[in-house]
């Protein structure tokens, strides 16, 4: 079975999925990187239009906070909306069967959902959540501020800290003042 591999073109994204790869290369999967200028010595095939995400890195190194992050979403999704429009191209050209989708590459699912082929999501880095019960990870607000904005999250926070103790007594760990 070929797997074919969606993933931001930088090595935060390209690295662990390329060790991913490898292992399934060493199950005789076959594997290629879609998208990709380069995958860490493994088959990669070049998208047919630019990469947004690439293009823009020296811009979005200038910017800060709320626009840094308006910036950079937008510039993955206009990297998406380049692979929902070449995707079918690219998979049939390349008997592809089955893809594995960075999540950061958002929405880049709905092309294999319209292929009706197997795919998985692998997540990179931190999880974002979505559903307000934590905050997102991608904003510095201090807790005032996420209090504020949800007020759900002193209870969930609290929950949780609850559980993180109890799981660092079974583990013997003991939380320092800074923990």
């Amino acid at each position: 079975m070929k797997r074919g591999f969606i993933c931001l073109d930088l090595p935060g994204h390209i690295n662990p999925m390329s060790a991913l790869a490898r292992q399934l290369q060493a199950r005789n999967h076959e594997v290629v990187f879609l998208y990709s200028s380069g995958a860490a010595g493994l088959a990669f095939v070049r998208g047919p239009e630019k990469d947004h995400i690439n293009e823009n890195r020296p811009e979005a190194s200038k910017k800060q906070g709320e626009d840094a992050l308006q910036f950079s979403v937008h510039a993955v999704l206009a990297q998406t909306e380049a692979i929902l429009k070449s995707l079918p191209a690219i998979v049939e050209a390349n008997e592809i069967d089955a893809l594995i989708i960075d999540t950061v590459q958002f929405y880049a699912e709905l092309g294999a959902i319209q292929l009706g082929m197997p795919y998985v999501h692998v997540s990179n880095g931190v999880h974002h959540d979505y559903s307000g019960y934590t905050p997102l990870c991608l904003y510095g607000w201090p807790p005032e501020r996420l209090l504020q904005l949800w007020p759900e999250t002193e209870k969930v926070s609290q929950d949780g800290l609850s559980c993180w103790k109890a799981s660092t007594v079974a583990s013997r760990h003991t939380p320092r003042a800074s923990d």
